[in-house]
């Protein structure tokens, strides 16, 4: 299918595969942050049971090896990832899993990809943008490409880290930032050039011509990746995950909110 870009779209501060390396070079909390982020996924799949997705950046864990071991309609699932050794992991699946195609591009460069699968217009039923749009400074951009391929009545389910996070709170009270959006040494690093509040996600997606279903979030992270890093060996699994069920009792403050709206 497609070929990898040398040049990312407009409004990547970083090419995908520098940006894969550099996430995988210090993952740390980011484990749990993957691990909170597909759980949700997955719950979110499970519930709609659609039977055509399109998935933008796959990332390191694979959503779609989760939701095919379980009860589920998918009969196709189009995954687009620019990073190489991403998308390497989601073909090595492939090889085995008929249902899954594998599309080395940006979203933004697609179409005549999708279009070959696609050939009669836009086919899915669910638009997975997971933990990809602040990567970017022009994100409803990334979110029309793949909304171009999700038929009207489909869902778009989309996640993002947290601005009003309880770690960034805390961290304006000590005056370590000046403002929850503050950009950290971790979002420079990895090129991310924003945060987004829950309300900006809302205005975003309702922008774009959909309807809210859901705002949700999952995992509260009291401290910093680097802090919270030091604190997994006493946490254990038990506490990882009741930090991952907090969030969702609290989603206004948790690490990353979640929301799921329908196209009309």
């Amino acid at each position: 299918m497609g070929q990898p870009m040398n040049t990312p779209p407009r409004g990547k501060p970083l090419a995908a595969d520098d940006y894969a390396a550099r996430h995988d070079a210090d993952l740390d909390f980011e484990t749990v942050c993957l691990l909170a982020r597909q759980q949700h996924n997955l719950s979110q799949v499970r519930a709609l049971q659609p039977a055509v997705v399109l998935e933008v950046g796959c990332g390191p864990e694979l959503l779609v090896a989760q939701v095919l071991e379980s009860p589920n309609r998918v009969t196709e699932w189009q995954v687009v990832e620019p990073a190489q050794r991403y998308a390497d992991i989601a073909r090595a699946f492939a090889a085995r899993e008929p249902r899954l195609r594998v599309t080395t591009d940006y979203i933004e460069h697609a179409d005549a990809a999708l279009a070959t699968a696609w050939p009669d217009g836009p086919a899915a039923d669910l638009l997975v943008v997971s933990g990809v749009i602040h990567e970017t400074a022009e994100p409803e951009a990334l979110l029309q490409a793949g909304l171009r391929w999700l038929r009207p009545g489909g869902h778009l389910l989309v996640s993002v880290p947290n601005a009003l996070s309880f770690h960034r709170l805390l961290a304006v009270q000590m005056g370590l930032i000046d403002s929850p959006e503050a950009l950290s040494e971790r979002n420079r690093q990895l090129g991310q050039p924003r945060v987004f509040r829950p309300r900006d996600l809302r205005d975003m997606v309702s922008a774009l011509g959909l309807t809210e279903v859901s705002l949700e979030g999952y995992l509260l992270k009291p401290f910093t990746h680097a802090q919270m890093a030091m604190l997994l060996p006493s946490l254990g699994e038990r506490g990882v995950q009741g930090l991952i069920d907090l969030g969702q009792a609290f989603p206004m403050q948790a690490a990353e909110i979640v929301m799921l709206a329908r196209k009309p």
